[in-house]
């Protein structure tokens, strides 16, 4: 019979038959950090256990992992966190057959389950175990540095003119490590990158708006900070000058407890609206955007602990990756988002028969917490069209659709489809062949 594994996502231990499963050793160095530190290595000890192969997911409400699935890893402590913090190892085990082709399946399927919880195996695991212990985090945290001025001046130079670059940056606390301030230029030469004043030489092959940026930093990588701004050069530009990031900006950067959210700004420009027209787009590797190509939008916490929230400017040049950054510190608490899942797109008939020219589509996701926003599946192809493309809402939060795809040139067509919650995106596609009697539009 197949075996929903539920037990190790929710703290309690299982086991397979009668056999005691083998426990998960987990360890933190330091276990108490000390006062300005957030950071600690975690081991999982997993070795050892003749029979077994394991798979393992690590756990926090009170921080953040920088590879949960690793063996070895980073936790940060979330700023608000401090005393002890409960962090967790899930192990699911698979006990080892004579083939290797059981070993390998029943590996996959522990590996599986921890990525995509609450899916239905077809090979039951052994057993499965959870460990946890206490981090003491402490009661206060290392202060970010601040930059209050980037300039240059003249902030535009004649032929053979040099801009003199000013910083003024601090650190509030002045600690963990000695402030460090660098700074860079897309273009030309900066004679001393870590200097708070020092002189900017153009490339005399590249003319037009350049930007110069510097990043303040205290050692402590959850909080790096940087800070934009521009010189023009003599001369004739390159074929297509870069946007430009002034700023990003998060208010407030460190988000009170009991709240999940905060407003991220950015400041562009693109110096010459060329290619296409300028289009900001946010990224963080959790969490979600009520608006992810607005320039100022509302970001929505997805987990406790620093995260870095970005904002990318494009202007269509595929050479241009031009993109800055701001950490935000989500409070304690925050329940980790589970990401949807795809279950299938499925084409009926795939071969359209002659005379015809549309065929069915249904695809079927699921969202399990329904967070932080409500699964949403869109189809995409390119040709063709799609019609009754509504998402429907069935038991257990999985969302339907049974679209109708119409062809409108013979031969093999890609239809995919996308499921998110908003933070999450997974895809799926299908090949569908349109007949040859359909005319090719002109």
């Amino acid at each position: 019979m197949p075996l929903v594994i539920g037990c190790a996502l929710l703290g309690m231990s299982c086991r397979g038959g009668d056999e005691l499963c083998p426990a998960p050793v987990l360890t933190a160095e330091p276990q108490e950090l000390p006062e300005g530190v957030a950071e600690t290595l975690v081991v999982v000890d997993v070795e050892g256990f003749d029979g077994f192969q394991t798979a393992t997911k690590l756990r926090s409400i009170g921080g953040t992992f920088e590879d949960e699935f690793a063996a070895e890893t980073v936790f940060t402590c979330a700023y608000n966190a401090s005393g002890p913090v409960e962090i967790c190892v899930d192990a699911l085990y698979a006990e080892i057959g004579d083939d290797n082709a059981s070993e390998s399946s029943e590996v996959s399927a522990a590996s599986e389950y921890l990525r995509r919880p609450h899916v239905l195996l077809a090979n039951p695991i052994t057993c499965a175990e959870t460990t946890c212990i206490d981090v003491i985090c402490p009661t206060s945290r290392n202060a970010c540095p601040e930059v209050s001025s980037l300039t240059v001046e003249p902030a535009v130079l004649e032929e053979g003119e040099t801009a003199t670059i000013m910083v003024v940056a601090e650190d509030p606390d002045e600690g963990p490590e000695h402030l460090v301030t660098t700074l860079t230029a897309r273009h030309g030469t900066v004679d001393d990158p870590n200097a708070s004043t020092t002189t900017y030489t153009c490339d005399p092959d590249v003319g037009g708006v350049i930007e110069i940026c510097v990043a303040a930093t205290d050692g402590d990588d959850t909080c790096e900070v940087e800070r934009c701004t521009t010189v023009r050069c003599p001369g004739e530009p390159l074929e297509n000058t870069c946007p430009i990031i002034t700023s990003v900006t998060a208010n407030p950067v460190e988000i009170p407890s009991g709240e999940s959210t905060t407003i991220v700004a950015v400041d562009s420009s693109d110096p010459d609206d060329f290619p296409v027209p300028l289009r900001n787009e946010w990224s963080a590797d959790s969490g979600v955007f009520e608006d992810r190509f607005a320039d100022t939008t509302r970001f929505v916490c997805g987990e406790s602990g620093p995260v870095e929230v970005c904002a990318r400017a494009n202007d269509g040049d595929p050479d241009c990756n031009v993109s800055s950054c701001v950490t935000v510190q989500c409070p304690a608490g925050i329940r980790p988002n589970l990401c949807p899942e795809l279950f299938v797109i499925n084409s009926i008939p795939r071969s359209i028969p002659l005379g015809q020219t549309s065929t069915r589509v249904e695809t079927r996701g699921q969202d399990t917490d329904g967070l932080p926003s409500p699964l949403t599946l869109t189809l995409s192809t390119l040709w063709g069209t799609f019609e009754n493309t509504e998402n429907l809402q069935e038991p257990l939060n999985v969302v339907a659709q049974n679209a109708t795809y119409i062809c409108d040139r013979p031969g093999l067509v890609e239809v995919c489809v996308d499921a998110t919650d908003g933070a999450c995106t997974k895809t799926l596609c299908d090949t569908i062949i349109c007949p040859d009697d359909i005319t090719t539009p002109p």
